[in-house]
């Protein structure tokens, strides 16, 4: 490349990097963002990246833009450069090295250090004539305390990038470079580190930097346990505990040590060193308490120890009982980031210890346990005054306190279920002897109770009486309420089997509805769903008290309360027999019937009020039908409610059915009724039905008129396909065709992607017409217009949408190699199959689901085989010619075409399936190098 040329790539890449940083402009940066991606791809970037690293003048964008492209490029294109270049490259790599780490060096200049230290991991795994990397690189730069942090950077990166799947090595190679250049040089790093720890003089930031070269030896697996204890730094990490600086950094390379340690019969001498050194660490949680971020990195080694040693504990009971006492107290200390630390210890240990252990050496643990339990609800207290918290805040400590319900359930483990309650109850009477406790002393074992009810025996006659006997006897405050009224909704199938207080258990959760907090009422309608799904045949007679409940406060609670209620009592009326069923439906539906008719046939239009009253009667039903589903069988009787009712929705549509509320509510109900009425229910609205979708549908666009009209498709399919069906197939094919030219006058306004709901119950609507009505519908002469409205669908980037239209696409190509169906689609197929395949090809590279591949290998297959050789080359390789180069790489688009022609000329559907999983890869490497290209940058930055 000529200078001036040069100083042009130069200048480029620098403006775009202050377009991608500086401009606010987002249309501007994403420009900038694909041409430096495009860039990054180039032969010519290894030049101009090497100039801007060492020019001094670079601003740090441009070096750490070109550090990054550098590594990115021999990762991915080091086949670029032939290898007699790879030498210089290395060299001139490290020659860029020094200047980082002087005492001048510019901003920035560490994140640079990171990028070059990687690349040349990178380089050294790809060059196994470069012999002597370790040993070369501690000759350059071990020497002096100034470039020491170098060859410590590149000795952390060297066994982390040994495993980095992005290296285009083959399993031996990589196996060999890995011997030859990690595991080979593990006894020099390991002798060079411990000089360095011994090192008179040595700085903070070097001790740091060999603490993490070490972990990262450690984690690769490449330096055993074993070794570190036999050496200087075993001692130097604890010691470092005790240095506010080094803390940190000794507290990780001490926990990945324990953790190499975890299979303890390989590693006995070692775990005899560490075990006294961590429990010695005890004394610490106390000199420090006031410091919460040295009890969390003391937290983390006990824990890590606990976690990798459980099974010694357990076979140890009696020597290894201070390390657990010291992480009780840390599941103890007050500050809630910290006591999580130690969840997944009790976890552990519960298990390995078993379901409540009957071995006298292990009390102490019992005893362990049972405080922790004690201990973790008073962490479940609320504050005294949550109001000072943040919405955030008070949202993570109710996440946090379902967490804490987790080890409540380790405590059941180890002591049984029937203790663990009895302590909670026992805590919450010893509060209430106190004449006035607070409403948290009472509420946080309420809560604690909940959480362990998964662990207590539904049969349980021990504790549970006595705690539904004292429910009714708590104090009367709101968060008591909420709390209480969950117990309950936790226990229904205890109370299945004792039914003796039904009556005032419905009675004490009804209760809730009329206490003004939303969230009481909120767990009440929880309480009563649960209640009448496990005690549904002990509530059948309490169905007239659920009916006068439900006309009595029906309007005065919150629309998801109520929802939750219909559910519970459509448990409830699931239970009974048909007929009686039937009768009990029909009573809690009437007046919500009733209310629809009023509004729908009313003189005047309604008020927004009325017809949200509306909306929420027909969720209403849609709640009590979503749980009865059908009746076993639907009696004689119910047919003509069938129509009755479509009637009604029938003129509330057309009123309203420009309401898009309305829309999705009538849509829920109307499937509801397909699936609870039979055929013969249901062959009087059939056509009323589809002609009042279609029609809505035309008016509205809304998705859900098109989602009812594919659902009747589906239910009627089977009887148009029978022997004198053809007038109902007729019907369905006319309602198809009505929509589809409805489709096209939508679609004339707005593009796909401005209504995705609407193009993927499009596609779901053709395919149920493909899988019902086949011949009729690949017979109509809007077929091309649905090929076309599914060929828009495949534009909207949900996963779902894109699967249905691939298949529904396949589907098509299916019926294309049918004789009977040739000569009708062969001329679609002719009109859009350059479409088709420009679609399915650019979506393969811009990551379609994975599930579409084998689908879109048989439309490519179907369209090759069916169509003319040449023209369908001549569109694959228009398809593929238009993507960029950082979205596949241009060799990869030649190696595509030349499989595809390969399968033209021969028909070999291997080398087609061959060509498209070669390229879903390239494509998939390409976006994973642009991933890690925007996040080295910006993080550098």
């Amino acid at each position: 490349m000529s200078t001036s040329s040069q100083d042009q790539a130069t200048s480029s890449v620098l403006q775009a990097l202050q377009t991608l940083y500086h401009n606010p402009d987002g249309d501007s940066k994403k420009r900038a963002n694909d041409w430096l991606e495009e860039f990054q791809h180039s032969v010519e970037a290894w030049q101009t990246c090497h100039l801007l690293l060492t020019s001094p003048e670079a601003p740090l964008e441009g070096r750490l833009f070109s550090a990054q492209t550098l590594r990115a490029k021999i990762l991915y294109d080091l086949a670029q450069l032939p290898r007699e270049q790879l030498p210089p490259l290395r060299d001139s790599l490290i020659a860029s090295l020094s200047p980082l780490c002087q005492p001048n060096a510019p901003s920035g200049s560490k994140a640079v250090l990171v990028q070059l230290c990687l690349a040349l991991s990178d380089l050294a795994l790809q060059m196994p004539e470069w012999t002597d990397v370790v040993a070369g690189m501690i000759e350059r730069f071990g020497k002096d305390s100034s470039t020491v942090t170098i060859l410590l950077g590149f000795l952390k990166t060297l066994p982390e990038e040994a495993g980095n799947p992005r290296i285009p090595l083959s399993n031996d190679e990589a196996r060999a470079m890995l011997n030859q250049l990690v595991s080979g040089s593990a006894e020099q790093v390991i002798g060079v580190l411990t000089m360095y720890i011994q090192a008179t003089g040595i700085t903070t930031q070097i001790q740091i930097s060999v603490f993490e070269t070490l972990q990262s030896w450690l984690k690769a697996g490449e330096v055993m346990a074993g070794q570190v204890a036999q050496t200087p730094l075993f001692n130097a990490a604890f010691e470092a505990l005790s240095s506010d600086q080094l803390f940190d950094a000794a507290v990780d390379v001490l926990c990945d040590l324990i953790h190499e340690t975890q299979e303890v019969e390989d590693n006995v001498e070692v775990v005899q060193q560490i075990v006294p050194r961590v429990v010695a660490l005890r004394p610490q949680l106390e000199e420090h308490k006031e410091d919460p971020d040295r009890i969390r990195g003391y937290c983390r080694i006990l824990c890590e120890a606990g976690e990798c040693y459980k099974d010694l504990i357990v076979r140890h009971p009696q020597d290894l009982l201070p390390l657990v006492e010291a992480i009780a107290a840390c599941a103890a200390y007050p500050d809630l980031e910290i006591v999580p630390i130690t969840f997944y210890f009790w976890y552990t240990l519960a298990l390995t210890l078993g379901r409540q252990p009957t071995d006298p050496f292990f009390q102490p643990f019992l005893d362990l346990y049972a405080n922790l339990q004690t201990v973790i609800i008073g962490h479940l207290h609320f504050p005294g005054d949550d109001n000072h918290q943040t919405a955030q805040e008070r949202d993570e400590f109710r996440t946090f306190r379902h967490r804490m319900g987790d080890t409540l359930k380790d405590c059941c483990q180890v002591l049984g279920a029937s203790i663990c309650l009895r302590r909670s109850y026992d805590l919450i009477v010893s509060a209430m002897s106190k004449g006035s406790p607070s409403w948290q002393e009472i509420e946080a074992p309420l809560f604690s109770m909940r959480s362990m009810g998964a662990e207590v025996d539904p049969d349980d006659d021990e504790v549970l009486p006595h705690i539904m006997d004292m429910l009714p006897k708590l104090p009367h405050h709101p968060r008591i309420r909420y709390a209480a009224i969950l117990v309950i909704s936790r226990y229904t199938q205890w109370i299945d089997r004792h039914p003796q207080n039904l009556a005032f258990q419905l009675q004490y959760i009804s209760s809730g509805f009329d206490m003004a907090e939303d969230e009481v009422s909120a767990a009440a309608a929880q309480a009563m769903k649960f209640m009448c799904q496990d005690c549904n045949q002990h509530l059948v007679p309490f169905l007239p008290q659920l009916h006068t409940f439900v006309s009595s406060v029906g309007d005065k609670l919150d629309q998801a309360d109520m929802v939750d209620v219909c559910e519970a009592i459509g448990h409830v009326i699931s239970s009974m027999p048909a007929d009686a069923a039937a009768q009990a439906l029909q009573q809690f539906c009437e007046p919500l019937i009733q209310r629809i008719q009023t509004v729908a046939t009313a003189g005047n239009e309604a008020a927004k009020p009325e017809l949200q009253k509306v909306a929420d009667s027909l969720e209403q039903i849609d709640a009590y039908l979503s749980v009865i589903r059908t009746l076993d069988p639907v009696p004689q009787s119910c047919f003509a409610t069938c129509s009755a009712v479509y009637s009604i929705i029938d003129t509330l549509l057309e009123r309203y059915a420009k309401l898009y509320y309305i829309s999705e509510r009538v849509g829920s109900v109307l499937r509801r009724g397909l699936t609870f009425f039979p055929n013969a229910a249901l062959e009087p609205v059939v056509q009323p039905v589809l002609e009042r979708m279609a029609l809505a549908f035309d008016q509205t666009g809304y998705a859900s008129y098109l989602w009812i009209t594919g659902k009747v498709t589906s239910k009627f399919g089977d009887a148009a396909r029978n022997v004198g069906g053809e007038t109902l197939g007729r019907l369905l094919l006319t309602s198809f065709e009505s929509v589809t030219t409805a489709m096209a006058k939508l679609l004339q306004n707005k593009v796909a992607l401005e209504i995705p709901d609407v193009m993927d119950d499009y596609v779901h609507l053709v395919m149920a017409y493909l899988n019902s009505i086949p011949d009729l519908t690949l017979s109509s002469s809007l077929l091309h217009l649905a090929v076309s409205h599914t060929l828009a669908a495949l534009t909207c980037p949900a996963p779902e949408t894109i699967l249905i239209s691939i298949d529904t696409l396949a589907m098509l190509s299916k019926h294309l190699v049918q004789p009977q169906h040739h000569n009708q689609l062969q001329p679609i197929f002719a009109q859009y199959g350059k479409v088709i395949l420009v679609l399915i090809i650019g979506g393969v590279v811009q990551g379609f689901p994975e599930d579409a591949l084998d689908q879109v290998q048989e439309i490519l297959q179907t369209t090759a085989a069916t169509l003319p050789p040449d023209v369908v080359e001549g569109w694959v390789a228009e398809a593929v010619q238009g993507f960029p180069g950082h979205a596949v790489p241009v060799s990869e688009k030649q190696a595509f075409l030349q499989d595809v022609h390969a399968h033209l000329t021969d028909r070999s559907a291997d080398k087609l399936k061959n060509a498209l999983n070669n390229l879903v890869r390239a494509a998939r490497r390409a976006r994973e190098r642009g991933r890690q290209a925007r996040k080295s940058l910006g993080a550098g930055i």
